[in-house]
Formats: C-alpha cells, sequence, structure tokens
C-alpha cells in the first residue's frame, strides 16, 4: 500500500508541476488528491519541494498544511531535524497554516533532542493562542537564551489572572532570566498577591533583580512597604536607587518620611539626595518638622550632611517647609532650617532671612547673614547696613562680608568707620570689603586709605592691605600708578626696597611670590626648617596639624594625611619638597593650585582650602578623599562596563563645566588625576597647572617646554599653541576612548612619538576595538578628539549631553 500511495502521488506531483502551479482545476484536484492521500504524500511533496518554482512551491505548502495533523508531525519533524535551509521555510509556512495540527504537540516537540527550537518557536508563535498559557510558561522555563525570551513573550500576551500563582511561585527558582521575564510579566497585575511577591525581590542579591522589581512596582497604583522600599535608597546601585525613588514618589505613602531618617544620615551622598527627592514630593512642613526633629539629637556631622542635602536638592515643597520651620518656637529647628536655606541659595527665602538677622539666637541670625550673601540680592542692603550699626564684634565680620557681596560704591562710607574698631578680624574684613566695594567714583578714596593704613607700620594688618591692593589691581586693569601703591612697606622693610627697583605684591601674586610668602611669615623665615621625613604619627604641626600617614610622594611635593585638631577633621597637606622649593616657577605652580582651585567649589572636584607656610615649608591644605585613581580601573586594558564608563564621563564633565565657568582650564586631564572612592563618587585634583585663561594670568611654561601628560595633550597644547576649554575637552574625549576600550588612542613609542600621533589624529575608531560600543558612542568620543577645535564640543555641557543617551 505504501508503494501505491507513493506512486499516485508522484503522479499528482507531476501534475502540479507541469502546471507550473497555475491555478485551475487541475491543480486544486491535485493538490486535494495529495492530501487524501495522507502522511504517503509527505516524503514525495518534501521532495520536490526545495527545487520548485514559486507557484509550485506555494502549491505543495498548501498540500502540506492540510496533511499536517497529530500523526503526519513527526514526518515534518524529522524533515526540520535534517535542516536543509531551502527546506525549513516551507515547512515553517506549512505548519503555520495548518488547522488540523494540535498545537500543543509543538510544545512536546521543543522537548526532543534534535530538533531546532527556532523553527518550531516561529509555529508557535502563529498558533499560541491555541495553547493554554500554563504550558507556554512550562516551555519557557526549560528553554535557554532567544527561544526562552521568546516563549515568555508568548506568555506575556496571554497571561491571565488565572496564571498569576504560578507566576509568583517561579519568582523562587534560580534561573535569573526566567525570573526577571516573570516580573515583567507580573507588572501587569496590580494585586496584594503580586506586590508582596515583587517586594519579596528587593532583598534578593543580584542589583538586576532589585532593579527589575522596583520598575514592576513603580507601574502599579497600590500600597507598598515604604519602610522597605526606602532601604534601597541607600543601595549600592544607581540605578536601584532611582527606581525606588520612582516607587515611593508614585505610592505617597505619608509614612514614607519617618524612613527616610536613616538615609539621611547615611555617609553616602547620592542615598542622601535620593531621599531628598522622595521629601520634595511627599513632604510637607509638618512632616519635615517631624524629620528634623528626630535629627535633632544625633551627631552634628549627620544633621550636617542631612541639611546639606535638603539644601542643596532644594524643591519647592522643601523649601516652602523650611521657611515655615525658620519661625519655629524651637531654637534648634531655627539652626536647621536656616542652615538649609543656606544651601538652597533660592531668592524666594531673602524676606524670611532678612526676618532671622533679628533672631534672638546669634547662630541663627549670623547663618541667615551668610545665606544672604551667598544669594546676593540687593533687598537686604538696608538691613546688613543697619546692623553693621547694632551687631557686636563677632558679629561683624560675617555682615561685611555679606556687605561686600551685595553692596556697591555706596556703602563705602558705612564701612570705613569700622576700620577704627580695635578687633583685628573686624578691622582685616573691613580692608577686604573696602577692596571689593570700591568703583570708579571710590576708587581713589579706597586706594589712599589703603596705603595710608600700609604706611601705619601695623604688621597686623599689613597683609590684608596688600591682598587688597593686588584685589583693586585685578578688578581695574592695573596701571602703574596703582603698581607703584605696591611698594613693601611692612615695618621690617620699610625704607629697604632699592630706587628702581620692582616691588614684591601680595601673597597670591604670580610674581615675586618667594618674597611675598617671606615678608608676610618673616618668623617662619628664620625657624629651623621642618624635616617633613621625620614625622612620626601623632606629631601636631602649628598647634592643630596631626600627622597620621604619608600617602605619596612625587617630584613636586610630599602628601600627608592629617587631623586638623581644631575642627577634628582629616585633610591633606600637600607640602613642596623642599630640593625645589627655592625654585619660583615652581612655587608659582602651587600658588596657582590653590588660587584657581579654590574658586571651585563643587562634589566632583576636591575642595583646596589654603595655602600654609610651615616651619620653612609650604604647603596646600586640602579635602581629604579616600579613594584610588581612575587609572586603576583600566589598569587591566580591559573596557570599563559600559554604564559605569560613562557614569565618570559625565561627572567629570560636570565637575569640568563648573571649573571652566570659573574661567579655568585644567591643561592636565588625566586618569591619575581623577579620583574615585568605594561608592562609586568622582572628584577632580591637581589644578596646579591650571590657566586662568579669562583673566590673561602668565602661563607655566618654559621656553619649548610644554606642561601635560603626552597620552591626554590636545594638538594644540604640544604645538604650543593657545589654550582653552576645548584642550579640557579632548582630554575628556581621550580618558573616554581608553575607559571604552581598555587602552588610551595613541601609546606606541617614546612622549615624542605619541606627542606626533595626537596631532595627526588617525585614532582607531573605538568601536573597532571594542565591537560591543553601542551604535554611536564613538562618533561622540571621536568628535571630542578632532584635532581640530571647531570640530570638538564646544563645552563641557555639550559633550555631557551627547553621554546622556548611553547612560
Amino acid at each position: 500500500m505504501a508503494f501505491l500511495g507513493n506512486f499516485r502521488a508522484s503522479r499528482l506531483l507531476e501534475q502540479i508541476l507541469g502546471s507550473d502551479g497555475a491555478v485551475g482545476r487541475d491543480t486544486t484536484r491535485a493538490i486535494e488528491g495529495l492530501r487524501s492521500l495522507g502522511a504517503a504524500s509527505v516524503e514525495p511533496i518534501l521532495a520536490a519541494l526545495p527545487n520548485a518554482s514559486r507557484p509550485v512551491h506555494a502549491a505543495l505548502v498548501d498540500a502540506l498544511a492540510g496533511i499536517a495533523n497529530g500523526k503526519t508531525l513527526p514526518l515534518f519533524l524529522d524533515a526540520l531535524a535534517e535542516g536543509s535551509p531551502r527546506l525549513v521555510p516551507g515547512i515553517v509556512e506549512a505548519l503555520k497554516g495548518a488547522e488540523d495540527l494540535p498545537a500543543a504537540s509543538l510544545i512536546d516537540a521543543l522537548r526532543k533532542p534534535g530538533i531546532p527550537k527556532a523553527p518550531l518557536l516561529e509555529v508557535i508563535k502563529a498558533k499560541h493562542d491555541r495553547i493554554p498559557p500554563r504550558e507556554l510558561l512550562n516551555a519557557a522555563a526549560a528553554l535557554d537564551g532567544k527561544d526562552k525570551a521568546v516563549l515568555f513573550r508568548l506568555v506575556g500576551e496571554a497571561a491571565d489572572a488565572g496564571l498569576v500563582p504560578d507566576l509568583v511561585n517561579r519568582l523562587q527558582g534560580r534561573d535569573l532570566n526566567a525570573r526577571l521575564h516573570i516580573i515583567a510579566i507580573l507588572a501587569r497585575f496590580d494585586t496584594p498577591e503580586v506586590r508582596y511577591a515583587l517586594q519579596g525581590q528587593l532583598a534578593d542579591g543580584n542589583k538586576i533583580v532589585r532593579s527589575a522589581a522596583l520598575g514592576a512596582l513603580s507601574r502599579m497604583e497600590g500600597p507598598v512597604d515604604a519602610e522597605l522600599v526606602c532601604r534601597l535608597l541607600c543601595d549600592a546601585d544607581i540605578e536601584v536607587q532611582n527606581r525606588a525613588v520612582d516607587v515611593l514618589i508614585r505610592s505617597k505613602d505619608p509614612e514614607t518620611v519617618r524612613f527616610l531618617i536613616p538615609v539621611l544620615k547615611d555617609e553616602n551622598e547620592y542615598a542622601r539626595r535620593s531621599a531628598v527627592e522622595v521629601l520634595n514630593e511627599v513632604g510637607d512642613a509638618g512632616s519635615l518638622k517631624y524629620l528634623l526633629t528626630a535629627l535633632k539629637d544625633s551627631d552634628w556631622w549627620v544633621r550636617s550632611r542631612a541639611g546639606d542635602a535638603l539644601g542643596k536638592i532644594g524643591g519647592p515643597r522643601v523649601i516652602q517647609a523650611v521657611l515655615e520651620l525658620a519661625r519655629d518656637e524651637d531654637p534648634e529647628l531655627r539652626r536647621s532650617a536656616i542652615e538649609i536655606l543656606n544651601q538652597t541659595k533660592d531668592d524666594i527665602a531673602v524676606a524670611q532671612l532678612i526676618e532671622a538677622t533679628h533672631d534672638p539666637d546669634w547662630w541663627v541670625s549670623e547663618r541667615a547673614v551668610d545665606a544672604l550673601a551667598a544669594i546676593g540680592s540687593k533687598r537686604a542692603l538696608p538691613r546688613l547696613l543697619e546692623m553693621l550699626d547694632s551687631a557686636g564684634e563677632q558679629q561683624l565680620p560675617t555682615i561685611l562680608r555679606a556687605v561686600a557681596a551685595v553692596g556697591d560704591g555706596n556703602c563705602v562710607d558705612a564701612v570705613l568707620p569700622l576700620l577704627h574698631r580695635t578687633d583685628r578680624a573686624v578691622r582685616i574684613e573691613s580692608i577686604h570689603c573696602l577692596a571689593r566695594l570700591a568703583d570708579g567714583q571710590r576708587l581713589d578714596d579706597v586706594r589712599l586709605l589703603l596705603q595710608a593704613l600700609a604706611g601705619t607700620g601695623d604688621e597686623s594688618i599689613f597683609p590684608a592691605t596688600q591682598e587688597a591692593m593686588a584685589e583693586l589691581e585685578r578688578r581695574f586693569s592695573a596701571t602703574d600708578e596703582l603698581s607703584a601703591t605696591m611698594v613693601d612697606r611692612s615695618p621690617s622693610m620699610m625704607g629697604r626696597a632699592p630706587r628702581g627697583s620692582e616691588a614684591p605684591r601680595g601673597l597670591l601674586h604670580d610674581t615675586n611670590v618667594m618674597q611675598a610668602i617671606r615678608r608676610v611669615e618673616p618668623e617662619q623665615a628664620a625657624a629651623p626648617r621642618l624635616d617633613i621625613s621625620s614625622l612620626k604619627p601623632g606629631d601636631v604641626l602649628e598647634g592643630r596639624y596631626k600627622f597620621i600617614k604619608r600617602i605619596g610622594k612625587g617630584a613636586f611635593g610630599t602628601v600627608l594625611l592629617m587631623e586638623d585638631e581644631v575642627v577634628g577633621e582629616s585633610l591633606i597637606l600637600k607640602f613642596l619638597n623642599p630640593g625645589v622649593a627655592e625654585d619660583e616657577e615652581t612655587m608659582q605652580r602651587f600658588v596657582h593650585e590653590l588660587r584657581y582651585s579654590r574658586k571651585i567649589t563643587h562634589q566632583n572636584v576636591i575642595r583646596i582650602y589654603d595655602f600654609l607656610a610651615i616651619r620653612g615649608n609650604y604647603a596646600i591644605s586640602m579635602e581629604y578623599f579616600p579613594s584610588h585613581t581612575l587609572g586603576s580601573e583600566v589598569a587591566s586594558d580591559k573596557p570599563l562596563e559600559l554604564r559605569r564608563a560613562i557614569r565618570f564621563g559625565m561627572d567629570i564633565c560636570t565637575g569640568m563645566a563648573v571649573a571652566h565657568q570659573a574661567g579655568i582650564v585644567h591643561r592636565d586631564l588625566k586618569p591619575a588625576n581623577v579620583l574615585i572612592n568605594d561608592a562609586g563618587e568622582l572628584k577632580i585634583v591637581d589644578f596646579g597647572v591650571a590657566s586662568a585663561h579669562r583673566e590673561g594670568d602668565t602661563q607655566l611654561t618654559k621656553t619649548g617646554f610644554v606642561i601635560g601628560s603626552p597620552k591626554y595633550m590636545a594638538p594644540e597644547q604640544i604645538l604650543g599653541k593657545s589654550i582653552d576649554e576645548r584642550a579640557d575637552i579632548y582630554a575628556v574625549g581621550v580618558i573616554l576612548y581608553e575607559l571604552l576600550t581598555g587602552v588610551p588612542p595613541y601609546s606606541e613609542g617614546d612622549h615624542m612619538a605619541v606627542m606626533y600621533q595626537h596631532v595627526q589624529g588617525r585614532a582607531t575608531p573605538p568601536a573597532e576595538r571594542n565591537p560591543a560600543l553601542p551604535a554611536g558612542l564613538g562618533e561622540i568620543v571621536m568628535k571630542a578628539m578632532a584635532v581640530e577645535r571647531a570640530e570638538r564640543f564646544q563645552s563641557m555641557d555639550e559633550l555631557k549631553s551627547a553621554l546622556e543617551a548611553f547612560a
């Protein structure tokens, strides 16, 4: 019988092939004949299918679709197992069109070894509405990779409330990919059972699971466990933190504020900022009062961190609540409120801050003055001038700084009487204030006054007069006449400057730095020089700085970790090495680092505090930031994880944008000058070779010598041309190249060879070194590294915006 069936099938096939598949009565009868033969027709049709013309192919597929059923399916599966690329598409089309094929049998076929999954999944996709969702779910759990994803998408389309218990039960499995797919499906079902199950995933050790569960919860309207979600504001992963914020804001649980308290105490700044972001959406004056009251008995540093976070992010709800608390009966709450307003720098707080200057608590009053100075509103000026007549000696320096910040030449007469006060701090601050207030009309008056003060022989105020004169010179385009007023009139040097010689200038002026320092610190010049190498842990310098350990030593200086016993905080002292301390240009580098770096106050830039003369040594004091260099992150010549690399690049752009706004170009950006702590926070260091190009300061270069690091230098810097912000943009491009590929764009050969390669600009595209990079990212890096400045991004903000698409 099989022989007869095959013979009949062959005759019918010949008839179809002879008609070239043309639709007609004979062809239709032949197709029906093949279908009636059933299994006997399958093998002959499959044999003819690969070489059939397009019309014949369609006719044969139509015939196979009528034959395919539960009994004949094994024949089709055997053909699929052979894997002929010309045969498989026809089998798939036939099975998709088969009306009598039990779809559940396709699920069973997925479990059979040797049967290719991809074509079967195509058929299942076409017939999935006939398959019970539970069977799809069971089959999906047994597959791998892309096959698993295909079936889970079908489960998602078919899932109903009846499948939810099965989905929840499978959340406890070990298959990470399956759990992620299930979480995405459960997001459609906002029920207590589902929310409870998803919240159970928030403690999972895998950040991807935590993030996915939060993402699902953020799309639900029902209540969540606010305490549990608040804990994730302190999560080590930024994405988890952000999604926790979304969930808490969406839920608007009034109890949320209670659980934000431990987050606001956290060491991690990102966690504190996340808490404030939530507070801005769910808090009010009552809840903020509860929060600040709860923090009141905490360590002052905890209160400071919390207040700092509330102030820096601000927001209308926080500011409005704080304005109300600034009138509270509790002085501790008023203090906290004023500290927050100090950070917000929002103009809407001016009226309340002016009122707060009348507060009986001196702390509230003084910090209100500081806040008014930071905001810079002239509306505060009448009250500040009134306070100059009524305030005590201790408050006057603060008020004078505020007057200098918001006042003008009309305020000079109000400040003049304070020059005769007995308190040295008041007199010094008055001198600085006058230098800031002087305008074109009062310039000569202030200048003559400073000359007179400099000539009184009062050593206690002489440095202040010199600095004030330098300030006037900077503001009013120094003339010969003004420069002449800079003749050293210190008591120890009075009358000793040789006729016609150039006199020393202020302590932080670029020229004659050594003379200026030794004039200001005459007693230190005579003291025995401190041997830095002899310091032992516990030794205290200047009655204040306790030595902890040496962190490092380089060609320019020795870096020591100290504890400032006055304020109880760790800091860094960067000492100039004695062997180069007499070199004027080296000293200029240190002074540059102080003068220009300390202008920048930003979380992504190391904070510089002061320039110190300590027993014949000179040092910069700066923020202590336990960390490692960005260079150590790519030491293995392997690319960084993409999101981490992009985040670092954006943080560098953010910090450098602030520096550029202050007119400062770093000129030596490289991974060694970027620090990363364990929380992933980034800070830029070493502005020692920075050029304040807007102020026209002298560049720290010698003939034929270019400052910078060859691997990261812009072409114009290598060629000795003028430098602007775009040199730093080029350096960030090079750093990004290294982070994303594992190697710098140019590194072969000696320094001269590397510099030549930068000028040539023929770097291998990043995507060729790392094919996994998303499309478009390599072009951003190459644009930042363009040889011609005009072809680069023109600002750090522009480069950061381009990177945000990949964050």
